[in-house]
């Protein structure tokens, strides 16, 4: 018999054959999640999510810009999805400040993602989101606009109450946008001016 049995006869025979390299050679690698958070797909795979969401909830304040600015850029990254933008404005509503305010401005004006950029407007204090709810209310209407209003009481801006009563007395306005009005504006009467 002319076979090696010897135990170290696999490891040498393995040794002389060559490595595919190739294989290893042509891998990608590994996306940033703060690259691809604004790409996801309902129903699809969230594990950059998942990783951009833990990262947020771990930082200390005094992180909040830097991940504040991670997130605008994600908000402006080209091939950006409606389940993106939705994630992308939910981590905005944890650590979004005055700063984030013009980027969502041209979304809230728009009826499509005025609910998730509402959604991170809400809850990023200052006069800025005030006067960007106020001044988007002639851009929407219907169901978009009622969302809006009631944002606007939600934040308690006495400043909105013009504005507000002029929707609910037009009749041109639908139904739940006048009556949205009219519960806003029970609401700012007892906020402080």
């Amino acid at each position: 018999m002319n076979a090696d049995t010897s135990p170290a006869a696999p490891a040498a025979a393995a040794a002389k054959r060559p490595r595919n390299t190739e294989s290893y050679g042509n891998a990608n690698p590994t996306p940033d999640p703060w690259d691809v958070c604004a790409k996801l797909e309902y129903g699809g795979d969230r594990s950059f999510a998942w990783s951009v969401r833990e990262q947020i909830i771990a930082s200390p304040a005094a992180g909040y810009p830097r991940l504040e600015e991670r997130l605008l850029k994600a908000l402006a990254a080209t091939g950006r999805t409606d389940a993106g933008l939705a994630f992308v404005c939910q981590m905005l509503a944890l650590v979004g400040s005055a700063k984030s305010v013009p980027a969502l401005t041209p979304l809230l004006r728009d009826a499509k993602t005025a609910n998730d950029a509402r959604y991170a407007l809400e809850r990023i204090a200052g006069p800025e989101t005030d006067a960007a709810f106020r001044d988007a209310l002639s851009a929407l209407s219907g169901n978009a606009k009622a969302g809006l209003i009631g944002s606007i009481a939600v934040r308690g801006d006495t400043a909105a109450r013009a504005a507000l009563t002029a929707i609910k007395d037009n009749a041109a306005e639908p139904t739940i946008v006048r009556d949205t009005a009219t519960h806003a504006l029970a609401r700012l009467a007892t906020a402080k001016s």
